[in-house]
């Protein structure tokens, strides 16, 4: 039977990705706030992959407060940004059925399984263990391109991707043969390397934030000797943190993490800086030479770092002065 998934967030980047890219292997329903279902309805948003023509995103959409019972998603798919404790409670609230759907979150950062796992719990009590919650990292870098009235949302294809359990019942062939299905890259990871799943995927968000809180494009950042040296030790500030909360950095099928992690602990900083031009051309190319939007969820970047470190009693000096920096210019 054809598997209904209700993507939230349908008008944003992730969901609009999302709603297109699995709409052959899945009966997609967008859910949006009344301007960007409006968007999606009159096809002003539109999904360009690179190198093809920008074309509509085409769903049924619903607005966010017409979500009931009767849409009976198998999946709930929560592409809104963090936090999202809010969203959980409000769709699983206002769509309590016999059977709640799965929740599949593709947030950035390391809590958001636990967030969600915590409103469930309120929500449904002992029955919240019969939800599967999935983690998603996504791998391709989403940009916003706006002209006129048109909102473009691009990115490079395939779409790359590694998920697994973080809590609920065991098992992913089904959420992995609609990913095969819609051409998805996607790689399974065991239910008990999740977390490490979630810190891998953290230090590539990490990549170019101090040459954000410069100003600077990664490439630009990395040209600088003393921006590239802060970009280093962000993540030997934040690799301590991982490993001191017992965690690892994965190898995964397109960024094997560890060992990039391993080569930038053990290489003296004046080698690495000799490399500096190859190793932002890497990067870059590994984002298909799109800059991250850092600054909206820097919480859940050098702020995490910052958290987790003062947890677990680890100095995160560089991590803190990135983040008080980035928070500035939000405010």
């Amino acid at each position: 039977m054809t598997k209904r998934i209700a993507v939230v967030g349908a008008g944003g980047r992730t969901g609009a990705l999302f709603a297109h890219e699995l709409r052959d292997s899945a009966e997609i329903v967008g859910v949006a706030r009344h301007a960007q279902a409006e968007d999606i309805r009159e096809g002003r948003i539109l999904v360009e992959r690179q190198g093809s023509m920008p074309e509509r995103l085409a769903c049924d959409v619903i607005e966010d407060n017409a979500f009931t019972a009767k849409i009976a998603p198998d999946f709930l798919f929560l592409a809104t940004k963090n936090p999202v404790a809010p969203s959980v409670r409000h769709y699983y609230e206002r769509g309590q059925q016999e059977n709640p759907p799965d929740l599949i979150l593709s947030q950035n950062g390391v809590v958001a399984a636990e967030e969600a796992r915590t409103e469930l719990e309120s929500v449904f009590g002992a029955r919240a263990d019969a939800i599967r919650i999935l983690r998603v990292s996504l791998f391709n870098p989403v940009s916003v391109k706006v002209s006129g009235d048109k909102t473009v949302i691009a990115y490079f294809a395939p779409v790359r991707l590694a998920f697994g359990v973080a809590s609920g019942p065991d098992g992913t062939q089904d959420l992995q043969d609609l990913f095969l299905g819609a051409g998805i890259e996607a790689e399974a990871v065991a239910s008990c390397d999740v977390k490490n799943m979630e810190f891998s995927k953290l230090f590539t968000n990490l990549l170019g934030v101090p040459s954000a809180a410069h100003g600077l494009t990664i490439e630009e950042g990395v040209a600088d000797r003393a921006v590239f040296e802060e970009e280093i030790m962000a993540l030997r500030e934040y690799a301590q943190v991982v490993k001191r909360s017992g965690g690892r950095f994965l190898n995964l099928r397109h960024f094997p993490t560890g060992s990039y992690a391993a080569l930038l602990g053990v290489v003296p900083m004046p080698m690495l800086s000799l490399f500096r031009k190859q190793i932002a051309t890497v990067i870059a190319k590994g984002r298909g030479s799109k800059e991250k939007g850092n600054i909206d969820e820097i919480d859940y970047y050098s702020g995490a770092v910052v958290i987790m470190g003062e947890r677990l009693g680890v100095e995160t000096p560089v991590n803190r002065k990135i983040y008080r920096t980035m928070k500035a210019r939000t405010r």
